[in-house]
């Protein structure tokens, strides 16, 4: 079988911005899948995986025989509850998309434009139409309240209840913020714990950063 072509890192760097890394992910392990099968998918671990700790972990649940992100949303509006407006920290298109799909039209969302990778953020928000307004870490918190989530996806959970998640979760959800919203929610995107050290993102006590774990 032929080498995967060089320079899929950058590639990877590229689609995460704008599409979130384990959305990002699904996209590349599922073309190298379709194009190389599964030894394809082998060497994207080994080429790739080392520095993008949730590609790895996507394409390893891969060629574990997992086949489609589960992204059914139903808990995590469960978690979110009778809240009205929802502040997202982070980006996962794949996920975020089914939110939308389940909450009601009244619930107000906002996401925090800020990320570790290039973002056209005018251009991801465009795709949603209005229906996701914009904020940044300065602003977030005039959507605080009683009736308020903030809501950040997470990258695997370990048996002793470390989480994932991306350093922009500790720069927006310090000790003040978190008694200003009715929940913290974490979405959980991985279908299993990270095997590599979570590079680009920080691990939390999921237990005591949120209130709901999805």
């Amino acid at each position: 079988m032929s080498e995967l072509p060089s320079g899929l890192d950058q590639a990877l760097s590229a689609v995460a911005g704008e599409l979130g890394m384990a959305s990002a992910s699904w996209v590349f392990v599922r073309a190298v899948a379709r194009c190389s099968g599964d030894e394809g998918v082998s060497q994207l671990v080994e080429k790739v995986g080392p520095e993008f700790v949730v590609l790895d972990a996507v394409a390893r649940a891969w060629l574990a025989g997992e086949r489609e992100p589960k992204t059914d949303a139903s808990k995590v509006v469960e978690a979110i509850g009778k809240a009205t407006r929802v502040v997202v920290v982070g980006l996962e298109v794949d996920w975020l998309d089914r939110l939308l799909d389940k909450l009601h039209a009244d619930v107000k969302v906002a996401i925090v434009t800020h990320s570790g990778f290039p973002v056209d953020w005018q251009r991801v928000l465009d795709n949603y139409a209005g229906r996701i307004e914009r904020v940044d870490l300065d602003t977030f918190q005039h959507w605080a309240g009683g009736k308020s989530a903030l809501l950040t996806f997470a990258y695997g959970r370990a048996e002793d209840a470390r989480a994932a998640v991306l350093p922009l979760w500790l720069r927006a959800c310090g000790a003040d913020v978190r008694a200003q919203f009715r929940s913290l929610v974490a979405w959980n995107v991985l279908p299993s714990p990270l095997d590599l050290y979570p590079r680009r993102l920080v691990e939390v006590d999921a237990d005591e950063t949120f209130t709901h774990f999805v």
